[in-house]
């Protein structure tokens, strides 16, 4: 878009002048000059927007994901392949709200002919999200100054800020692997569905594992072998809701808090080489109801789950997500784990799906912020404060 300039509206009107002079008074000079100064007003036009039009603008990177409290360098180069100057470029661009830094950014320089020019722009990330820089405002005025345009062409560029993580105490850990053989009290039989086979006592076993009619029938001590690789698979639910009320709106501390909890809790969990799933109960890009991911394991894993949990949007009314969800993760038929419920309150609309899991051999627990007390049989339960480490506040179940 091709805008005039004061200086070019006030040619426009000489010539004008000039013109209708030179013809009234038929001065041919003055006429000639009219013409000269209209003439190079149309070729100021025409050789700016030659400029304007072939001028390469590209931005690096696209799309960063970084840490929050991380700065991160971004660049907008401009390039004038022409051989004509492409005169005096003003860009502006503005920081979205999750990033700190000088906002607007103003850049002003002259790009001559066949030169090229980089702006860079320095910012910190200062909370978790999904920012996006909108496109850059830029304008262009010719070497005369006649003649400036005005356009957005950068493109947009996304930056992805991971929520923070706290550390996690190493016991957290000890109800996965041992789940379905110290749940319970100490006399308990072990779950059934564990068993693999029976075999000859080895030093070392437990006496809770003896097996008592094999025992008499094979004349000597036979034990219970048990398969634990269903322990290594853990379930991450993160639930940000403050308020059981959805008109309520949403403790946007509170729920910063959960994210911060849920990234925690996949970050070790995966670096204790268990498989780990994560179920989000707010929307995300994509999934406007939630969305539950079956346990994997790996790095490229952890990336997506940080970048999922980034984009989270909390919400009201993710009670009734949170159940459609459930479902998918009891019809998942996944060897049973522990299964984590990370919220800042305990929702009580989940106790059935719960406790079908929980029957199926989960071992459940709740990583939260609160001082209340959930209206179901936990095994175990942490707390977190900020500024303190994260403590299992009691122990039901898990001995």
């Amino acid at each position: 878009m091709i805008w005039t300039t004061w200086s070019s509206r006030g040619i426009q009107v000489l010539s004008g002048i000039l013109l209708v002079t030179g013809i009234l008074s038929r001065d041919f000079p003055v006429v000639v000059t009219a013409i000269f100064l209209l003439a190079a007003l149309v070729l100021s036009h025409y050789l700016a927007a030659q400029a304007f039009r072939n001028l390469t603008i590209s931005t690096d990177p696209s799309h960063a994901t970084v840490e929050v409290g991380e700065e991160i360098s971004l660049s907008v180069t401009l390039a004038n392949p022409l051989n004509v100057a492409a005169g005096f470029i003003q860009l502006r661009q503005d920081i979205p709200q999750g990033l700190s830094g000088e906002s607007p950014v103003h850049a002003e320089f002259s790009l001559g002919q066949r030169q090229m020019a980089r702006v860079s722009i320095t910012v910190r990330a200062s909370a978790r999200g999904r920012w996006i820089f909108a496109p850059m405002d830029f304008y262009q005025i010719d070497v005369l100054g006649w003649a400036q345009m005005t356009v957005q062409k950068t493109a947009p560029i996304m930056v992805t800020v991971w929520p923070r993580r706290v550390a996690l105490p190493a016991n957290l850990w000890k109800a996965a692997r041992r789940v379905g053989e110290l749940k319970g009290q100490w006399w308990d039989e072990p779950d059934p569905a564990l068993y693999r086979g029976i075999r000859p006592y080895q030093p070392g076993d437990s006496l809770r594992s003896v097996h008592p009619h094999a025992s008499m029938r094979m004349k000597e001590i036979m034990v219970k072998e048990s398969d634990y690789t269903r322990s290594y698979v853990v379930e991450v639910i993160c639930h940000p809701i403050s308020n059981l009320q959805s008109w309520y709106g949403v403790d946007r501390e509170e729920a910063e808090d959960c994210f911060t909890l849920a990234a925690t809790a996949v970050e070790s969990a995966l670096a204790q080489d268990f498989a780990c799933g994560l179920t989000l109960s707010c929307p995300i890009p994509g999934f406007g109801h939630g969305v539950s991911f079956a346990p994997s394991s790996g790095s490229a894993v952890l990336a997506d789950y940080l970048t999922d949990l980034a984009w989270a949007i909390p919400a009201g009314l993710l009670s009734s997500n949170l159940e459609a969800l459930m479902n998918q993760i009891i019809l998942r038929h996944t060897l049973p784990g522990l299964l984590i419920v990370v919220s800042p309150i305990w929702d009580s609309t989940i106790n059935p799906y719960l406790q079908r899991l929980s029957d199926q051999g989960y071992v459940i627990g709740w990583l939260t912020t609160s001082e209340s007390r959930a209206d179901f049989d936990l095994d175990m339960r942490w707390h977190w404060k900020k500024g303190r480490e994260i403590y299992a506040e009691y122990m039901a179940r898990v001995i």
